[in-house]
């Protein structure tokens, strides 16, 4: 029996050593708290005893290390990185490789920096407990960070913005402010104090906070949560949420403009919002929105709200919403809604209501259709179709067709707009993501340029304007590399100069990625303008010239290398204040185009 309790005791105290073994471990190197007292000792020596007290060992070249400077280190429960910044200063970058902890030289270039890099760490002013998910960040230059699990954070910062004000902000404590320069110590502790006792941030600031009914996407974001002041910016470009002109900081900041590709989300909107899918605001929006699929907005309206899909809003609409399927609001209508299928509001409303399902007609007829979800007319059509979904005329229309999703007509003497255009035969221009026109300009596209020597791209639409679907590929030579390849959306027009000969202005964006998906900011923009050789009927030559613009994030590794064979001149590069770097260089296009 006894031999039964020591044998169970044993492997609890193992149990309980390889615990705590495995946590320290854990630990990266950088992040190990030691305690050292050394004074006027040499640094070799000095770094053995670091070395020793956080159970690892270094690596670095001895020409790096003064071997007979002295220093003297009083460290009590201090992180590594602390007390090696303490000796070196930003001289020395540190690079963790298993339990080694290797030293180089920091590089040094002749010409000064345009930045100014920053690091430390963010603690409890009372308890001196390092804070994860703190919200680091520079309201002029939209720049941000958010500390680790150990409450570390590295910022680069612009040197023309300096001084700066950084902002550090944690949900349930004070919002603190530190001025910072280039001759400030770039390695920093920054204390914040916890607030007296849990409140909301409701409770906390009631009057800069929209009373939201509506459960927005993104609310249990970092930022989000912590960043309670707006912040105020002229105009967001963005690509997806959180990609684009103000980054991580998307959700705290209230634009005058802002422009969406695919989804957009903000604070809030002062004056105009458009978006090709999808725009998402926490709080207000005044003047106009419009997406192409929706708009959800979290506070009150005030002005034009367009959509194709839907608009949903948590407080008060005091102007017009216009939208193919359905109204939804959770405060007060002053204005009009129009849907195609229903509005919903569940306080009161103070306008017009106007929704409908579609409009029907097995005759000929005249004057004006309009219809939330499609207008269908069986004979000829002398007027304009509207809806938000689709219209469709079976022979001819003497008008326009203008719909979020789709247009249908065999002769149309006007123009289409939609997502998705088809005419037989079309007198005006067609304006969508997709128009197809039969008896007009559709092209199958195989060309290289300096970039990717294998494209595809097909044009639809009529000469005057169409769209481009793109797609290129790159294999690399080496047989572990994974290929590079792109995908994109463009526009173009191709007026006729002689019989054989047209000219021709595309502009595309392509994602460029590498093996899968390259999740950042890897946009390849470019201005085509060339000229199309007629040689056979069905087919044609082409050649031209190309302004190349490649937007990426300045912090990121692990973008594909474009260029293998041949290096363009990169006439034109820059870094910005929010981190991405624009190169912008000329190239060639040659093709053969089909059909």
């Amino acid at each position: 029996m006894i031999r039964k309790e020591m044998n169970r005791i044993a492997v609890i105290l193992f149990l309980i050593i390889a615990t705590e073994a495995h946590a320290q471990k854990a630990t990266p190197i950088l992040e190990r708290k030691i305690s050292l007292q050394l004074f006027q000792e040499k640094i070799p020596y000095v770094l053995d005893q670091i070395a020793r007290a956080g159970g690892f060992s270094f690596s670095y070249n001895n020409s790096i290390i003064s071997p007979e400077e002295r220093v003297t280190v009083n460290a009590s429960e201090t992180t590594v990185r602390e007390v090696l910044a303490g000796i070196f200063g930003q001289t020395m970058e540190y690079r963790e490789k298993g339990n080694h902890l290797i030293l180089r030289k920091a590089e040094t270039k002749d010409a000064p920096q345009p930045y100014i890099m920053f690091t430390g760490y963010v603690q409890d002013a009372i308890t001196g407990e390092r804070i994860p998910d703190a919200s680091v960040y520079d309201k002029k230059s939209i720049s941000s960070v958010i500390t680790d699990e150990y409450g570390f954070f590295r910022l680069k910062l612009d040197k023309k913005n300096e001084p700066v004000v950084v902002q550090v902000n944690k949900i349930h404590y004070r919002d603190t402010a530190v001025t910072l320069s280039n001759a400030a110590k770039q390695h920093l502790i920054i204390e914040i104090h916890h607030l007296p006792y849990t409140l909301t941030r409701k409770e906390v600031v009631p009057d800069t906070l929209h009373k939201e009914s509506l459960e927005m996407p993104y609310e249990e974001d970092v930022n989000v949560q912590n960043i309670d002041q707006p912040i105020y910016r002229d105009i967001q470009i963005s690509f997806l949420p959180f990609l684009g002109s103000n980054g991580s900081l998307s959700g705290n900041v209230i634009n005058n403009y802002s422009i969406n590709m695919l989804g957009g989300y903000s604070r809030g909107t002062r004056q105009i919002e458009l978006g090709f899918i999808v725009n998402m605001d926490r709080e207000d929006v005044s003047w106009m929105q419009v997406a192409g699929i929706g708009n959800l907005v979290g506070g009150n309206v005030y002005g034009l709200q367009a959509s194709g899909f839907f608009n949903v809003n948590g407080g008060e609409t005091k102007a017009a919403q216009l939208t193919g399927f359905g109204n939804v609001n959770f405060g007060d209508v002053q204005g009009v809604q129009v849907a195609g299928a229903a509005n919903t509001n569940l306080a009161s409303m103070q306008g017009v209501q106007i929704a409908g399902i579609g409009n029907f007609n097995r005759c000929s007829s005249k004057g004006v259709q309009v219809a939330g979800v499609t207008n269908i007319q069986i004979g000829d059509y002398t007027g304009s179709q509207f809806s938000a979904i689709g219209n469709f005329t079976s022979q001819r229309i003497s008008g326009s067709q203008i719909a979020a999703v789709f247009n249908y007509g065999r002769k149309v003497h006007g123009t289409q707009i939609g997502l998705i255009n088809y005419a037989d035969s079309l007198g005006g221009v067609p304006v969508g993501l997709i128009s197809f026109v039969n008896k007009g300009y559709h092209k199958l596209e195989l060309s290289a340029d300096e970039i990717f020597y294998t494209n595809i791209a097909f044009r639809t639409g009529v000469r005057q304007f169409y769209n481009i679907i793109l797609a290129g590929y790159k294999p690399e030579s080496s047989s572990s590399a994974e290929p590079v390849w792109t995908a994109g959306y463009g526009i173009g027009s191709a007026p006729r100069l002689t019989r054989w000969l047209h000219f021709n202005f595309d502009l595309t964006a392509q994602h460029v990625d590498q093996g899968t998906y390259t999740s950042q900011l890897s946009l390849l923009n470019k201005l085509h303008i060339g000229l199309d050789f007629r040689v056979a009927r069905k087919l044609s030559l082409y050649g031209g010239v190309t302004l190349n613009a490649y937007l990426t994030k300045s912090g990121y590794p692990d973008y594909p290398v474009l260029f293998t064979n041949y290096q363009p001149n990169i006439f034109f590069e820059q870094t910005y204040s929010n981190g991405n770097n624009l190169k912008m260089w000329w190239g060639l296009k040659v093709g053969i185009r089909l059909l």
